[in-house]
């Protein structure tokens, strides 16, 4: 399927060379080129093109050296590494999470700047779109609200992003202006940081179309912002409002859980589960797929000829006593060859589309980025954190019924740690569990070794930046404080 947020046209592929600023490395902030604004931001169709030029470089941020992953996934021990991935294997589980040695890594792990990116291109979506007559968007008002919706919620998620990873980023709230007069600029406290993000977010849900109105879940929905707002909360641990916007999503009866025996097609994107995906499929403007992304788990017989070697190896030593085997639907639709080489099933929609090349394969997923398992797992949580056991207890429930397991009759703080376990079991090997360590306050319990006390009074779970690259575009930047002598 085309749509126009999934591939970049020429015309905002020129948008996002023009804006390049060479001057501002350390946050890629893009100056704006006013003689192209006049002609530039006059149409609403131009607003859908700087809109895929957003798009498509959060795509890239994500997919660069697969650091969805590496952030979302490595720090909860789901993945082991040797033979090809030698250099994964100190900030994974057996090198105890040593994320300051991270070789050939440092460009992604410890470097925000392509993040920036897509900032600063919301942030003139933000600041053109208004002045645009809704007449001169194909679907008028709504069409221009939704625009500007998206904008709104493609600059808070990536804000929250960061901040998950990094800790306090350095917000900005408009587009530069005056390249050659660059200021430095202080980290911003997460509490505002993310605060800035709910301030878009409200503005989001108030402006954007429910799912059932749009055509794919690659754009996103006030379904999206509800659930985003529900994270936020969450990481805030202001769980009244988590519980409240997570409820708002659940009630608009907008998605529905897709049938345990077909969960692993969930991940082939575009179903009644999936909230907010990112656009990876193959088509014939994208033909690898991304099978430099998802192609990472899989190996033979999946890819043709591929060793276990160069293949990410699923921690199930681990992680396999915590599943009922037998019973659950999820754990063959999880794994592969679990009792040999195992391997992540859930990006295995491998498809060799030219048969004249037998070597040459795509992913045919998308990356689901957000969906209605994690939401009703969220929404347990803060029922329980709000004193509401029940809630909670129906919420965790619903989503081990989809499994095909019986339900459970606990309470007090075995609520919480059944919400860890279940969420393992849900959301293995989708980029999320490290960030629900932290929010859930579980890392001192599950890897103790890993994580001191000082350590975890520290922050030590945000990743280090780079100081030696960020640090001379930016004297006000300061590093992590447990990376400091670490």
């Amino acid at each position: 399927m085309k749509t126009i947020q999934n591939k970049l046209s020429v015309i905002a592929a020129l948008l996002l060379l023009m804006l390049v600023s060479s001057c501002s490395k350390y946050i890629n902030l893009k100056p704006e080129d006013a003689t192209y604004d006049e002609v530039f931001w006059k149409s609403g169709a131009n607003v859908d093109k700087a809109l895929a030029g957003a798009y498509g470089s959060f795509r890239s941020a994500l997919r660069q050296d697969a650091g969805y992953f590496i952030f979302g996934s490595v720090p909860s021990a789901e993945f082991v590494f040797s033979g090809n991935f030698w250099n994964y294997q100190d900030i994974a589980y057996n090198g105890n999470f040593d994320f300051g040695y991270a070789p050939y890594l440092e460009g992604t792990v410890w470097n925000w700047t392509r993040f920036y990116a897509v900032v600063n291109q919301c942030h003139l979506i933000v600041e053109n779109t208004p002045g645009i007559d809704e007449s001169l968007f194909e679907g008028g008002a709504d069409q221009k609200n939704q625009s500007l919706g998206e904008a709104y919620f493609l600059r808070a998620y990536t804000y929250f992003y960061m901040t998950r990873i990094w800790g306090d980023p350095v917000v900005t709230k408009e587009s530069l202006k005056d390249p050659s007069n660059v200021q430095p600029i202080a980290r911003t406290p997460e509490a505002e940081a993310l605060d800035y993000c709910i301030e878009d977010l409200l503005k989001a849900v108030d402006l954007l179309q429910p799912a059932s109105q749009l055509e794919a879940p690659t754009k996103a929905s006030k379904g999206a912002a509800q659930a985003l707002l529900a994270q936020i909360y969450g990481w805030k641990h202001d769980y009244a409002n988590a519980g409240k916007y997570a409820q708002d999503l659940i009630s608009s009866g907008e998605y529905a859980l897709v049938s345990g025996d077909h969960f692993g097609d969930i991940f082939k994107g575009s179903n009644s589960e999936s909230i907010f995906e990112i656009f990876m499929k193959h088509d014939d403007a994208n033909k690898e797929g991304a099978a430099d992304f998802f192609g990472n788990f899989l190996h033979s017989p999946l890819i043709k000829d591929k060793d276990p070697y160069y293949a990410w190896t699923p921690n199930l030593e681990l992680f396999a006593p915590i599943y009922d085997t037998t019973n659950d639907l999820r754990f063959k639709q999880t794994f592969g060859d679990y009792d040999g080489d195992p391997y992540l099933k859930k990006y295995a929609n491998v498809n060799y589309y030219d048969p004249t090349q037998k070597s040459v394969y795509v992913v045919d997923n998308n990356l689901v980025m957000i969906r209605l398992a994690d939401v009703l797992l969220l929404r347990a949580e803060a029922a329980y954190k709000t004193g509401d056991e029940g809630t909670a207890l129906l919420y965790l429930n619903q989503v081990k019924a989809r499994a095909g397991l019986e339900p459970v009759t606990i309470s007090g703080e075995d609520i919480m740690e059944e919400l860890m376990f279940e969420r393992y079991r849900e959301l293995y090997g989708e980029g999320v569990l490290a960030y629900d360590l932290i929010r859930m306050d579980k890392l001192k319990d599950w890897f103790p070794d890993q994580y001191s006390a000082d350590r975890l009074a520290k922050k030590g779970y945000y990743w280090p930046l780079d100081m030696r690259t960020l640090l001379p575009q930016n004297i006000l930047l300061t590093q992590n404080e447990w990376w400091k002598n670490h």
